[in-house]
């Protein structure tokens, strides 16, 4: 076999990439992987021959002369830094050009602020011992042994690696268990990183800036939303190329002269031919790949002087489409659509676009086609149409087709409410995102009831968990963007339930499309909607007042026999939470639910879980939540910690008894949220010892502690007698330190 060939080392996604692009162009190339993992992952083919094992720098130098090589492209990883030292030294003793395609990292010192930064696994280990807590490691099997040597207690240790036998039996062989070992094979969404981590009660993820095709947004997702401590392992200082600049040079060097491919049944054309078709491409018109492959690589930036200027620089757009129609789409948001390479959103916009009259033409003949595993569809005359619009996955799709220059990504409505257009310009740090505003739906919807929107207040309860009675308490005006049916079904039943039946009601469904319509009346109207589509809702309450400070009089509770926090104790405690509009909050040993109903009326966005192990207290939770019409205030049954296990992750925790489990509780607390804000209420002296123990055991420096006594006038006869009450230790302690007042 003789001609150009290209050298590729690396079963990753830029190795995978690289590889993609020879094919694409019919370049004949090797690429060398290190386990049967990388070699499970590709196919090989006419113009792909894989070699599986690892090569040292004798082997490697071996092999460029066998073959002949013109490049060769090192696409490692970017932490493999003996890997590509030795890659470099075969090709300079062999004099073979070198390219290292280096990929792009998503962080930047002090960018990721609550990192921890180190410059080894041995360092992260280090550091780690002087902490406690189990540690979630994402680096990989070679990275283990420094955490095992490192770190006296391996129980904290819980890895996650690729599951082949050899590397499950060598974490095996360094004195992990069972349980310790996940064996998985990526890529993993930050769902799936919050469930592992929070199965292995992590305080710590250890992890490399992988970038976006290592899955590095979703591992950083999900430990922020546990609150779990990120140690960030540097990647080494590197030179190297991107994409670009590989793809361009790549080309430049097959094109020094024709390259045979390696192909039985095709004739081997001579250099002389090749850069003759080069440059009488713009008069003979497209070249024939199956004779030319020098033109069949760089077709598309080619000139009469067959020099290769610059690419096209990539653009990328997010515009908002309005209501779906071509009426409320905008006239710029038009023109970009019209001289889009590929478009990329969800079905149901990919849909409305292509429906559009006249902006598109031809796009409802497209055909439904795969490009790298990811749905699209597409058709000569129109622009590829890809059916995403997470910011990471069109990120890693564009990094597989460079080829794509003038990128449009659709929203529905406008680009700035309630869509993804945050974590598109999130995943993509180094450009600048042009973004085109549309027509949202709620102003949309309100010039058609017809009512001023500038009074109202406006949220998404689509797909989300929302308290709507506390919303309609606090605002006389409240436009919802909800889903389907079932959705206006919901709010309106607990509407009717909490005894709301004055609000009055307004439903768009299908808005701007030929079957639009508006409803108006009260939530009993609504029980039973069945409209299909998307809808929209006003509420309007002539009744809606809001007291902003907490202090609910003890006399509006229904007390029973269970034990109550009372009203100046209730004020001080959830003044110590410093609590935030959508926080999670646990109230343990939650009583009557007096603590859980003042911070559920404050915290709109955010959610209370009253523990009670008293049926009885549990009844009279119920009973206080129905009463102030609250629909996020959870009661949960059950003795602490056990209760606790499968809840949301706290943001802050109260605990007003503990039933002797305070070591426990503060223990289990601390694990789900390291920076949860705790605040302890206690009467007894040895409520108070051990609540001193406990802060000294877990090493707690900050505890802000407060003795309150408090006394209230009561009436006998003519006189206004003082009856004082048992003095209360409130202490409160931990919190986010980036929250400030």
């Amino acid at each position: 076999m003789t001609g150009k060939k290209v050298l590729v080392f690396g079963g990753t996604v830029e190795g995978r990439q690289v590889s993609d692009f020879l094919r694409e162009k019919e370049v004949f190339h090797i690429l060398c992987v290190a386990t049967e993992y990388g070699e499970e992952v590709l196919t090989a083919d006419r113009y792909l021959d894989i070699r599986q094992g690892r090569l040292n720098v004798m082997q490697m130098r071996e092999l460029i002369r066998q073959e002949g090589f013109c490049a060769a492209v090192d696409a490692t990883h970017p932490y493999a830094v003996e890997v590509s030292r030795n890659i470099r030294e075969a090709c300079d003793l062999e004099n073979l050009r070198y390219l290292r395609y280096l990929r792009s990292g998503l962080t930047e010192e002090g960018k990721e602020s609550e990192a921890v930064y180190v410059d080894s696994a041995a360092e992260a280990a280090m550091y780690l011992e002087t902490q406690q807590g189990p540690i979630f490691l994402t680096t990989g099997s070679k990275e283990l042994r420094a955490f095992t040597e490192h770190i006296s207690d391996k129980s904290r240790l819980f890895a996650r690696v690729l599951p082949a036998a050899q590397v499950i039996e060598s974490c095996r062989a360094l004195g992990l268990e069972g349980k310790q070992i996940c064996g998985m094979q990526g890529p993993f969404s930050a769902d799936i990183n919050e469930a592992m981590m929070r199965q292995a009660g992590s305080r710590f993820l250890v992890t490399k800036d992988t970038g976006i095709s290592g899955g590095f947004p979703e591992k950083v997702e999900a430990a922020r939303r546990l609150g779990v401590q990120i140690v960030m392992i540097r990647r080494p200082q590197e030179e190297g190329c991107g994409w670009e600049e590989i793809r361009n040079t790549l080309v430049e060097i097959v094109k020094e002269s024709t390259a045979y491919i390696g192909a039985t049944d095709r004739v081997e054309p001579t250099k002389n031919a090749g850069v003759e078709a080069v440059t009488d491409v713009q008069t003979v018109g497209k070249p024939d790949p199956e004779t030319d492959i020098e033109t069949n690589l760089e077709v598309e930036i080619e000139t009469n002087s067959g020099m290769a200027p610059a690419m096209e620089k990539r653009t990328i757009s997010c515009i908002g489409i309005g209501m779906g129609t071509l009426d409320t789409l905008t006239h710029e948001g038009a023109e970009r659509i019209r001289s889009a390479d590929v478009l990329f959103g969800a079905k149901r916009i990919l849909e409305s676009v292509s429906r559009m009259p006249g902006l598109l033409p031809g796009a409802d003949r497209r055909q439904e086609h795969t490009q790298g595993g990811v749905d699209g569809t597409y058709v000569s005359d129109v622009p590829v149409m890809v059916t995403e619009y997470s910011g990471s996955k069109i990120a890693a799709y564009l990094d597989r087709h460079p080829e794509y220059r003038r990128v449009v990504i659709l929203m529905s409505g406008d680009v700035g409410f309630y869509s993804g257009a945050r974590s598109i310009q999130e995943a993509f740090p180094g450009e600048a995102v042009h973004f085109c505003c549309g027509i949202s739906s709620v102003i949309y919807f309100a010039s058609r009831i017809p009512t001023p929107w500038q009074d109202a207040k406006l949220v998404s309860a689509h797909g989300k968990a929302f308290s709507v009675l506390n919303h309609v308490r606090r605002y006389p005006k409240l436009i919802l963007l909800v889903g389907g049916p079932e959705d206006v079904e919901q709010i309106c039943k607990e509407l009717q339930h909490a005894g709301q039946g004055q609000i009055r009601v307004t439903v768009g469904t299908n808005l701007s499309y030929p079957e639009e319509k508006i409803e108006q009346g009260a939530p009993e109207d609504f029980l039973s909607c069945k409209t299909k589509g998307l809808h929209i809702l006003m509420l309007e309450n002539p009744d809606a007042s809001y007291i902003l400070t907490p202090g609910i009089p003890d006399e509006a509770f229904i007390r029973g026999k269970v034990p109550m926090t009372k009203e100046e104790i209730r004020v001080l405690s959830i003044a110590k939470l410093r609590l935030v509009e959508d926080a999670v909050v646990y109230d343990v040993g939650a009583g009557t639910g007096s603590v859980s109903v003042e911070i559920a009326r404050l915290c709109t966005q955010g959610y209370v879980y009253a523990i009670e192990q008293k049926p009885e207290g549990i009844a009279l939770i119920r009973e206080n939540s129905r009463r102030m019409c609250l629909s996020n205030l959870i009661p949960v049954e059950g003795t602490a910690p056990r209760a606790l296990e499968d809840l949301p992750v706290p943001t802050h925790a109260f605990i007003g008894g503990s039933s002797g489990n305070m070591r426990q509780i503060v223990a289990c607390l601390l694990a789900r949220n390291p920076q949860i804000r705790i605040v302890i209420n206690t009467i007894a002296l040895e409520s108070i010892a051990e609540v001193m123990a406990v802060l000294k055991e877990f090493g707690i420096a900050d505890a802000d502690i407060v003795q309150v006594s408090a006394a209230k006038a009561k009436v006998l006869g003519r006189y206004h007698m003082m009856n004082a009450q048992n003095p209360v230790s409130i202490i409160a302690f931990g919190g986010n330190s980036s929250i400030t007042f």
